[in-house]
């Protein structure tokens, strides 16, 4: 067996330590770019005004942890979620044949958009981690004196031996955003 000097000792501790440290868990901001499909949604908008409120209902812009035990490895949302969401929202109900006024102004139908829930979490195994994912959204309409209200969700559960990285995390709940969003927008009865 060779015997390590000194400095060859101190080396492979320093590259012990920094390969520890790249293993170590960042946070991570989800870019936000959730795309509405409208396939399953009928244009019956026929000109009429619509007025589209988009508001974060959750607590914070906390999504989960890649590591419960570890703080270090929390997922938030960019700070433009709202902004985005609405200016997405917007340009849905424009496809669906809507006239979107903004918000304050007199409407045919005043759509309040919340996002209730974008949620993260993982339950690790000895080789296997579970990881669940979903957003859910809130939908209030006001027309004609009347209100309607829905729920409208996306999510999914998977079995992983990596964590996911900012890609796939973004990916994933950028789908479920849209997805949620696209089944708001395909409910006939927030705008009839």
């Amino acid at each position: 067996m060779p015997v390590l000097t000194p400095f060859l000792r101190l080396l492979v501790l320093a590259l012990t330590f920094a390969v520890l440290l790249g293993c170590a868990l960042q946070p991570q901001i989800l870019p936000v770019t959730p795309q509405m499909d409208l396939s399953g949604a009928a244009a019956r908008g026929a000109g009429r005004t619509i007025a589209i409120s988009v508001v974060d209902g959750r607590g914070n812009n906390v999504v989960g942890y890649r590591d419960p035990a570890d703080t270090n490895s929390v997922i938030t949302t960019a700070p433009e979620l709202t902004r985005v969401v609405q200016r997405e929202v917007e340009q849905a109900y424009t496809r669906l044949g809507f006239s979107v006024v903004p918000q304050g102004e007199t409407a045919d139908i005043a759509l309040t958009v919340k996002i209730a829930e974008l949620g993260y979490t993982r339950q690790a195994g000895r080789v296997v981690n579970n990881i669940n994912t979903g957003a859910t959204i809130e939908a209030t309409s006001e027309m004609n004196g009347k209100s309607v209200t829905g729920t409208y969700k996306d999510a999914q559960g998977k079995e992983m031996v990596w964590k996911p990285n900012l890609a796939d995390n973004a990916e994933v709940m950028n789908r479920h955003l849209g997805a949620a969003l696209s089944r708001m927008a395909a409910d006939p009865r927030l705008t009839e």
